[in-house]
């Protein structure tokens, strides 16, 4: 499978319809929107990657290992709308490289952008490479390919529209559900956020996801790759 040559006009749009702009947040109940799509009806997870978590579900996910593409913005606030400059150094990466398009796409922010929204810190955005063995590290223009070590997560799923808004909320949920299990799980760095739809997807179908990296509290016999634990 190889990525499509895109008319500009049309990746730019791509990039809108992924929903990496901000726009203006619609509030919707769960019960009027239609059944969300499976998260990789639009583009294949990376290996071993686990699948989406259910809108208004908090779980704990682990992800194994990986390599990813990596475009950074530095010096902006969370809602700078830099997500659609990234997308596209992105893109022109991939596709000048033969490389296949997968999902999800992951946002991470400098906790700061997130604690106190408006002031500035570092973005990076990522398009996940099928397996780690595909390609090599290193630095290719904008983009530096990178590899990431395994990782636990607890993350909240979101079904519709995101925008930095919706997304400070779901970091608020997690913080609040971390507190509320502080004995077991500790943050271990920044969040992100995960999006796992194209413009092929209603906006009332698509899957998000918030993230925060956590640890354990105390010594824990960490979970096998993939898997992921319901803990609403």
């Amino acid at each position: 499978m190889t990525t499509p040559c895109l008319r500009p006009v049309w990746v730019a749009a791509l990039a809108v319809c992924f929903g990496f702009v901000s726009m203006f947040q619609t509030a919707a109940h769960a019960q009027d929107l239609p059944p969300v799509k499976p998260a990789d009806s639009d583009s294949p997870l990376a290996e071993d990657w686990p699948g989406g978590t259910a809108p208004g579900t908090i779980e704990v996910k682990r992800y194994p290992a990986y390599r990813s593409a990596v475009a950074t913005a530095k010096g902006i606030p969370v809602n700078s709308g830099a997500d659609g400059v990234l997308f596209m150094t992105l893109f022109n990466h991939i596709s000048k490289n033969d490389i296949a398009m997968t999902t999800p796409v992951v946002n991470t922010y400098d906790e700061v952008m997130i604690e106190t929204p408006g002031e500035k810190g570092v973005m990076t955005m990522e398009f996940i490479y099928r397996t780690p063995r595909m390609g090599n590290p290193g630095r290719d223009g904008a983009v530096e390919v990178k590899d990431h070590p395994a990782a636990t997560y607890v993350a909240l799923g979101i079904q519709g529209r995101m925008n930095t808004q919706i997304m400070l909320d779901g970091v608020a949920r997690l913080e609040k559900w971390l507190e509320e299990h502080k004995d077991e799980w500790v943050a271990a760095g920044p969040p992100r956020r995960l999006g796992y739809h194209g413009p092929m997807t209603p906006e009332s179908q698509k899957l998000w996801e918030v993230q925060i990296p956590i640890k354990p509290a105390k010594e824990a016999a960490p979970p096998t790759a993939g898997a992921r634990e319901n803990v609403k």
